[in-house]
């Protein structure tokens, strides 16, 4: 799957900040409906994409650190979910037992193809600004 629930709430984290002011994890659930447990979890994955800046301790909370109008929703999905694909057998890594069995190719894995590299272009034009704003 493409737009996971996880990226989902990636996207509803950088909206919260995109005022550019700091927020604590608290206040950035509260008005995104993100659950806590989902929210430390992505904002690791955001802050070593470089995306939001953490701070912690006693004045701790986190702040957007990325251009949202220069930050494309591929590179987002790809710093959420590293594999952004249509199906399971787009995978390099993935041995489909129909065609080792039929010694050929699929033509569906071949349609699969192409349909994955146009979504694939469509994410890298646009921008999590635009599509927030």
């Amino acid at each position: 799957m493409i737009m996971t629930r996880e990226s989902d709430y990636a996207v509803r984290i950088l909206r919260a900040l995109a005022g550019g002011e700091k927020m604590t994890v608290g206040r950035i659930c509260e008005a995104e409906l993100v659950p806590v447990q989902f929210a430390y979890k992505i904002l690791k994955k955001l802050a070593k994409c470089g995306y939001v800046e953490i701070f912690r301790g006693a004045e701790g909370g986190c702040r957007l650190s990325a251009d949202l109008g220069a930050l494309t929703l591929y590179d987002l999905l790809r710093c959420i979910d590293e594999d952004l694909f249509v199906n399971a057998c787009m995978s390099p890594d993935y041995e489909c037992a129909w065609r080792g069995a039929h010694c050929g190719e699929c033509r569906f894995h071949s349609n699969l193809a192409g349909l994955q590299r146009v979504i694939e272009d469509e994410l890298k034009r646009r921008t999590v600004g635009a599509m927030l704003g």
